[in-house]
């Protein structure tokens, strides 16, 4: 089976990265970027709040208001006529951080893509605002308002299929063990399944265990009273019953987080119609789960949802060497809404532009030029212009593409992003500049969405303008991160000029 690349998605806490660029006497900075600094800081998402916008925009709605605290959910609705069968998205986090902004992630989208199924991504309360049950107690509201609410939005309140990841895994898997919610199924990715030995693991290997704890309000460390009984009816492996729901189970031999024996647990227990995943190779939360064989596993069980043929099965893959965003590492699928020069905004795929068999046996493929850069950052302005100027000179072998980042203190939105990409008529760049007063030439080549800073943190960047230069086969030969050499001088020395 043809193993793509996959993700590596940098977790990170709330920290500064900055406009970082070469000093230009022309520079004349703006609220938190200056020429002597020669930083711009931008606020990235904290860790497990990213999103990846595929598709049709979110639409958030108010489910519910437990305890005074507001829960909505995401819609993400495919652009065909319905009613169209609802994947339940629950987002991980340990239970105590995320939100459902990072519930559309990159393989719902694709199938949100696909034209068949919607995706609603659920908010719950986290643990450090409520203990458990109140995470399973928000997800079955969820599920009425889901119903409730299916006509309007043209769902099928008949098919309804519970997916998540890490804790959002553990808990698609306690709806699917809940009796009596006609659900149609259920998709567990790398999710605990035993709580108790979740908590004996970390204890033997000295590993943080306090997201079990926060979630269940108790110290199993000590074997506090009460806390066993609280453990096993968070536990799905310990819940088994004859009306469990359909389960694609989904986990990487490797993860250290969720150590993989869980799974095996989980599938061992079942008494109804599974799909056992071991992903050979596979860590938390990253690699493979972004890859396109792991996403067909999915739509092939989905079908199989849809037409009530779930049968047991064990499918054992292996995920492939351990790619990511470096220097010699393989991109990952790369995909966001993007805007060809004066065109419609549409769903873009770096691979598209790549050699899909990775080792450049196919001709007709160029480098990549990928810049991240803000509309709001003066150094962009001036990366702008040497991009116009790069372009001029490498067209002919590189493809260009420039992400649009979004800087903590601004609002850039998609008219914003084409008149800056345009050098058309609109005031808000660089401080409430006209766009059409930025340096260089209307850029010709596609813009991406990337507000939400997702591939920004992917490629591990943390300042604008930065860029990456990528190889026809899809091997990273060049970022900016890693070298204190020029774009420039990176694309003469490539092109064999001149330094």
């Amino acid at each position: 089976m043809r193993v793509a690349v996959i993700l590596t998605l940098l977790m990170l806490s709330a920290s500064l990265a900055g406009c970082l660029g070469e000093e230009d006497p022309d520079y004349t900075g703006f609220e938190g970027c200056t020429e002597e600094e020669v930083q711009c800081e931008v606020e990235l998402p904290q860790e497990n709040e990213t999103q990846e916008e595929i598709g049709p925009p979110p639409t958030d709605l108010v489910f519910a208001s437990p305890d005074g605290v507001e829960l909505s959910v995401a819609l993400y609705l495919p652009d065909t006529e319905g009613p169209h069968p609802v994947i339940m998205w629950i987002h991980g986090g340990g239970w105590r951080q995320g939100s459902r902004l990072i519930g559309a992630n990159h393989a719902s989208q694709q199938i949100v893509a696909d034209g068949q199924w919607a995706v609603v991504s659920v908010e719950y309360r986290l643990s450090n605002e409520s203990i458990w049950p109140a995470q399973l107690d928000d997800l079955l509201t969820a599920l009425d308002w889901i119903r409730d609410n299916a006509n309007l939005y043209n769902l099928d309140s008949e098919t309804i299929v519970a997916w998540g990841s890490s804790a959002g895994g553990h808990l698609a898997s306690m709806l699917a063990v809940t009796p009596d919610l006609n659900i149609s199924a259920a998709i567990d990715w790398f999710g605990p399944a035993d709580l108790n030995v979740l908590v004996d693991q970390a204890i033997g290997t000295g590993t943080d265990y306090s997201a079990v704890t926060s979630l269940l309000g108790c110290d199993l460390g000590a074997n506090e009273s009460g806390c066993e009984n609280q453990s096993v009816s968070a536990s799905p492996a310990l819940l088994i019953n004859d009306q469990t729901v359909p389960m694609l189970i989904m986990h990487g031999t490797d993860d250290e987080t969720v150590p993989f024996n869980h799974s095996t647990i989980l599938h061992d227990a079942l008494v109804t119609p599974n799909w056992y995943v071991p992903v050979e190779g596979g860590i938390h939360s990253s690699h493979p789960w972004q890859e396109e064989f792991i996403v067909n596993i999915v739509r092939e069980f989905l079908d199989n949802v849809t037409q009530n043929t779930v049968v047991n099965q064990t499918i054992i893959v292996d995920a492939g060497p351990l790619a990511g965003t470096w220097e010699g590492e393989r991109v990952p699928n790369v995909q966001a809404a993007a805007r060809p020069a004066q065109g419609d905004w549409m769903l873009w795929r770096l691979w598209d532009y790549l050699d899909s068999e990775w080792n450049n046996s196919s001709t007709g493929h160029d480098w990549v030029l990928i810049q991240f850069a803000a509309t709001d950052c003066g150094h962009c302005w001036n990366g702008a212009e040497l991009m116009s100027d790069l372009h001029a000179q490498y067209h002919e072998d590189v493809t260009f593409f420039t992400f649009i980042i979004n800087f903590s203190w601004s609002d850039s939105g998609p008219e914003e992003i084409a008149a800056f990409q345009d050098e058309g008529d609109f005031v808000g760049c660089n401080g409430g500049n006209n766009c059409m007063d930025r340096p260089g030439e209307p850029h010709n080549w596609t813009y991406v969405d990337d507000r939400q800073l997702y591939w920004f943190s992917a490629f591990h960047m943390q300042g604008t303008p930065s860029y990456a230069i990528i190889a026809p086969n899809g091997i990273v030969e060049w970022h900016s991160q890693q070298t204190e050499n020029s774009v420039s001088d990176a694309l003469a020395a490539l092109f064999s000029e001149e330094v």
